[in-house]
């Protein structure tokens, strides 16, 4: 099927296009940016196939008219920078979000949409983990804007029929993140041997998922999943940032203590919505016969090399 993809140069979009852009049809949208993110596509033939669009702008009537599903990957996603100016993140997440309803709203193509957003709409949780029925309480503007976005794209299925999954992601890691995230963070410090930053306490505590489970994971609920429900795409694995700290420098070699190469950074001003622990419980995506493929270990292992060899792109 015609399978247009927003945010197809983004960290997510882009991992999709390369798991799923050989033998089939995507309309790739990314909006005009630095052509360092081009390289997220090089290992396709989709980088001549982009169509430059800015959704909260341009129109897109012929977009989505080409188009039989629409995976919606596109947004502005880093809290840090929402908490310093949240604007962009409103004009992005819920202008070029609602846009894109209206849009698939009034194409006659569109048979199913996949709306990627994050375990942070829930906000904290201290002990257990939050169902697909939570209630939603963010803690930041980034997070609130995909809230906002989740609810627009909600009441786009009751009112008119827009047959939307929504699909909840924990942290997602794998090569090609944007270099102000935490694994490419890290890595970048322990390569020119200083300390790596670790927010707060370092007791922070965050279940991790491969970008290629949840790309698989968004196929699979394209196919099976329940148009108007929510699912939680998640492993079951949780870190503390010190250990995944610890995890980054095992990785790279270095095998002494582990707290002589870390320095504490305080979040007060800096991310003063910075939520000490998030949960997602995957009883429900499980059941639909998913499971997450890649151990833990060995793909923040196999990722931290990947960033290790690839240095134009962790110091670019």
């Amino acid at each position: 099927m015609r399978t247009l993809v927003s945010g197809a140069l983004g960290f997510i979009g882009s991992a999709y296009c390369r798991a799923f852009g050989t033998g089939r049809e995507l309309i790739p949208l990314a909006r005009m940016s630095s052509n360092r993110f081009l390289d997220r596509l090089a290992t396709t033939d989709l980088i001549g196939k982009v169509r430059w669009v800015d959704l909260a702008r341009d129109d897109l009537t012929d977009h989505v008219a080409d188009a039989e599903r629409v995976v919606h990957f596109a947004a502005k996603t880093f809290v840090d920078r929402s908490i310093s100016d949240p604007s962009p993140f409103i004009e992005s997440n819920v202008v070029g979000s609602y846009r894109l309803l209206e849009a698939i709203r009034k194409s006659r193509t569109v048979e199913r949409v996949w709306w990627q957003s994050t375990d942070e709409v829930y906000g904290a949780i201290l002990e257990g983990s939050y169902t697909e029925d939570a209630r939603l309480n963010p803690s930041n503007p980034y997070a609130a804007t995909k809230a906002a976005a989740d609810a627009l794209a909600q009441s786009y299925f009751n009112t008119y029929g827009v047959r939307v999954i929504i699909g909840r992601a924990e942290n997602v890691y794998g090569p090609f993140q944007g270099r102000e995230k935490v694994i490419p963070t890290f890595v970048r410090a322990a390569l020119r041997r200083e300390s790596l930053p670790v927010y707060g306490d370092g007791k922070h505590r965050r279940q991790w998922i491969h970008v290629d489970d949840v790309v698989r994971a968004v196929e699979h609920l394209l196919d099976v999943g329940t148009p108007g429900e929510v699912y939680h795409v998640a492993g079951a694995q949780e870190l503390e940032n010190l250990e995944l700290a610890q995890h980054v420098l095992l990785a790279l070699g270095i095998t002494d203590d582990y707290h002589r190469h870390v320095r504490f950074v305080s979040d007060h001003d800096k991310r003063p919505g910075h939520d000490r622990r998030y949960a997602l419980d995957t009883t429900k995506v499980r059941a639909t016969g998913w499971t997450p493929l890649v151990p833990l270990d060995i793909g923040l292992r196999d990722v931290v090399q990947w960033y290790a060899d690839r240095r134009d792109w962790t110091f670019g």
